[in-house]
């Protein structure tokens, strides 16, 4: 794709291969054609109208040929016998919300806008649009200089004289809506080589009326290999997201199309993607170890958040107020998790415990490790057979807030559930540390969040737990913290099912829509996939999300991603970490091991 900007000339920062750059439009691509490319795409006027140009007025219009779809040149006056398509010119829009009469009223408004100050306007014979009266003097008044305003206005005398009597006459410059020069531009509003407007009939006023065939070519370039894209989330509230997600998407004609599937786990997600039945999902880098142990999952693109990288730092958080909680003792506190086996939240926080030798290990059986160590905790997911294989523990949900089957899920459906759940947890549900990402607290406090719960929160209210028992600012997060995780990111199918043209057409579905609906500013009529509606947070993308950033093809294993440090923190916090791996390798030499036996025999 950067190929395709290697022409463009911008200095302006964010300007470069945008509608800032030298070479955007027509004007711009004849000056790309001019200095820098081969071939030019047009309108079958653009040369004559630059050539009339006095920058370009000494070049002579025999310099220039149409090239035709049969391979012919011909002379560019020849257009009609040489073009590529007949397409409808540039049009008036509105919202399709206003009524037939409100559109007629636009059309009555523009065309009288048309017929007074278009250039079919006689100069000798000018209307005063005020009074009504005739204006008899076209010329400036005797003795008058004709200064003018600056030095881009035209220099013929183009002057109209208003007033309430002819003794009060003032003289002022004529203003042209279909020009554009005397502002330093082209093509402002309207193109400057249009002569007038036209009325569109009711019947044509939709894109496919009034385009007719030309659509036709927009759809064309929007075909993609991969006609659709299903996403896979665990909420009703993330699907109500991603449906919004899929109406933006499909009102840019973005492809492959969205479609959403709502699952109970993110373990069911896996199975899904891994079958074909889904095709994508966002995960915590907890889940993308397990859709890699187990599933053969690959994730090829990532979050990005404030430091610049798909990483974040895990920090351990506690209230200000409360100087007795510190990490190197937290015998009988209440803990605050964003989920069983999510890294900020469990698997990196209990292997420093655990290593550090601050917890008992039970081996490698955090769940009873913890249970054995904390009074009451929340940790969605903790009871749940598809996360603890081991025996659950009660307490590890007793601080937990769902109600009814929602009760201490692993999903958004618990109130406490991820890195904002687990905040919320500490301010309100009575915990003494909570284990989050570093830019979690800052998030959510000093008014940033207006929910309720989180009103009355400041950042001075809370400070960061460290490794050597003492605290700090929420700032000094580099200094303070249980160490740097891969950011949460989204996967798809690898291993035998790997298929790359559908990972590359899934990069430039999301990559498009990150240029399009990735700013925070949010209101009831646009959608952003980085935000989440009131009373909601996190959902499929984490909301702290800056962009989604490629994950190059040689570091899209699992294991690969997460890095060494993550793998080792597994192996200490679960005893099934690498087993599928594992077994598989038992039985592959159990069973190599027999056939060498037989062959002896």
């Amino acid at each position: 794709m950067l190929r395709l900007c290697t022409l463009c000339t911008g200095k302006i920062p964010g300007g470069r291969c945008s509608v800032s750059d030298p070479y955007f439009g027509y004007d711009g691509a004849f000056r790309c054609l001019l200095e820098a490319g081969d071939v030019a795409f047009l309108r079958h006027s653009t040369v004559f109208e630059m050539l009339a140009t006095a920058e370009f007025s000494s070049m002579s219009p025999e310099r220039f040929e149409l090239l035709c779809r049969d391979g012919r040149r011909v002379p560019i006056a020849e257009y009609r016998q040489c073009s590529w398509a007949l397409i409808p010119s540039d049009a008036v829009v509105t919202s399709s919300a206003r009524s037939s009469l409100e559109r007629k009223k636009y059309q009555l408004f523009l065309k009288k806008i048309i017929e007074m100050y278009s250039d079919s306007l006689r100069e000798d014979s000018l209307q005063d649009p005020f009074t009504g009266r005739q204006n008899t003097r076209p010329g400036p008044p005797s003795g008058y200089r004709g200064e003018r305003l600056d030095s881009s206005f035209t220099t013929e005398q183009n002057y109209i004289y208003l007033g309430r009597n002819d003794n009060e006459s003032v003289p002022y410059e004529k203003f042209r809506i279909f020009e554009s020069k005397r502002y330093g531009k082209s093509n402002l509003l309207f193109q400057d080589a249009a002569k007038s407007l036209a009325s569109i009939h009711e019947d044509d006023q939709s894109f496919s009326n009034y385009l007719q065939n030309s659509v036709e070519y927009i759809y064309g370039l929007r075909e993609c290999p991969t006609p659709s894209v299903t996403l896979c989330v665990t909420s009703d509230a993330e699907l109500e997201k991603c449906i919004k997600m899929r109406i933006a998407l499909k009102a840019q004609i973005l492809k492959p199309e969205l479609i959403c599937k709502r699952m109970h786990s993110h373990i069911n997600c896996m199975r899904w993607i891994q079958a074909g039945k889904a095709d994508i999902a966002v995960f915590d880098a907890g889940d993308v170890y397990t859709a890699g142990l187990n599933y053969d999952l690959i994730p090829f693109m990532s979050e990005v958040y404030n430091l610049g990288e798909p990483e974040y730092y895990v920090v351990a958080v506690a209230k200000e107020e409360d100087p007795d909680t510190e990490l190197t003792y937290l015998k009988g506190k209440y803990t605050c998790h964003t989920g069983i086996n999510m890294a900020a939240g469990w698997t990196y926080p209990m292997a420093f415990l655990i290593s550090n030798g601050w917890i008992r290990p039970y081996g490698c059986d955090s769940v009873r490790a913890a249970a054995e160590y904390f009074t009451k905790s929340c940790v969605p997911g903790a009871t749940s057979n598809e996360y603890n294989t081991g025996v659950p523990y009660d307490s590890m949900c007793d601080l937990c807030h769902g109600s009814s089957y929602r009760y201490c899920r692993r999903d958004a459906s618990e109130d406490y559930f991820g890195y904002t759940g687990a905040f919320r947890c500490l301010v309100e549900g009575g915990g003494h540390v909570a284990f989050v990402k570093h830019t979690t607290v800052m998030e959510n406090t000093s008014g940033k969040r207006k929910e309720w719960w989180a009103r009355n929160s400041l950042n001075d209210d809370f400070e960061l737990l460290c490794t050597d028992g003492t605290r700090a600012e929420l700032y000094d997060y580099k200094r303070c913290n249980l160490g740097k995780v891969k950011a949460n990111a989204i996967v798809t199918r690898g291993g035998r099912n790997y298929n790359e043209t559908e990972i590359n057409a899934y990069i430039n579905l999301l990559t498009y829509a990150q240029q399009l609906y990735g700013r925070k500013d949010v209101d009831a009529f646009s959608f952003s996939m980085f935000s989440s509606p009131f009373g909601h947070y996190d959902l499929i993308f984490q909301d702290a999300t800056r962009q989604l950033q490629i994950i190059p093809s040689n570091k899209r294993r699992y294991d690969i991603y997460l890095g060494s440090n993550y793998m080792r923190a597994r192996r200490i916090t679960d005893c099934y970490a690498n087993s599928n791996k594992l077994d598989k390798s038992f039985t592959l030499i159990l069973s190599f091991s027999l056939i060498t036996l037989r062959v002896y025999l």
